[in-house]
This record gives structure tokens, C-alpha cells and sequence, in this order.
């Protein structure tokens, strides 16, 4: 089996409730607890709010932040799927959909050691 990351953009949560981001934080811990019962979740978690986005600009490297808030990856799953359209099956139940939010699908490059 192959294995794919996910980097979730984060959706527009500024209108939820307490409750609903709670719904929310539920639905996650729901859908990589039924990736892992399947097999497929290889690792997964969130991410802490700031970092930075490094760029070289006239050979200088430039220190951010300069992610806008739409651009924002809140967290990571590493799956495992035979192919890229079972990748994009699995990724489509994704609670971050829930609230605008986008998922990103790269598959990894497995190394042989």
C-alpha cells in the first residue's frame, strides 16, 4: 500500500460556538479513530498556531510569517490508500470540509533502505 499526506487547511472557524468547535474537534478524533480501526492512519495530529514560512528572495533568506489565514495548515494525517483516487476517496470525508476548509494529498515518496 502506498502512503499519502494530508495537510489540512483550516476552514473558517471564527463563527463557531464553543459547541460546535467542539462537534468539530469530535468529528476529528472520530475520523482518524476509524482510519486507524481500517489500517489506513499511519500518523496524524495537529499543528501549534504560529511557525514560519521561509523564502530566499535576491539570495537573502526572508524569515515570515506570510501564510494568510485561508492558506493555514492546521494539522497532518499520513494514510495509507492503494492508489491516489482511493487517497482522495478517504480524504473526502475530511471534517475540515465541514467549514470550508481544504485538503492537500501528496503521496510520499517511499524510500527502500
Amino acid at each position: 500500500m502506498r502512503q499519502y499526506m494530508l495537510l489540512i487547511h483550516d476552514g473558517d472557524w471564527s463563527e463557531l460556538s464553543p459547541e460546535q468547535m467542539q462537534e468539530t474537534i469530535n468529528k476529528y478524533i472520530a475520523w482518524s479513530r476509524k482510519l486507524a480501526d481500517q489500517g489506513r492512519m499511519v500518523a496524524g495530529d495537529e499543528l501549534k498556531e504560529g511557525g514560519r514560512k521561509l523564502i530566499v528572495k535576491n539570495g537573502q533568506i526572508i524569515d515570515g510569517p506570510f501564510t494568510e489565514t485561508k492558506e493555514l495548515i492546521g494539522g497532518y494525517f499520513v494514510i495509507k490508500a492503494n492508489d491516489y483516487d482511493e487517497a482522495v476517496a478517504i480524504t473526502k470525508e475530511c471534517p475540515t470540509f465541514d467549514h470550508g476548509g481544504a485538503v492537500q494529498i501528496r503521496e510520499i515518496n517511499l524510500r527502500e533502505n
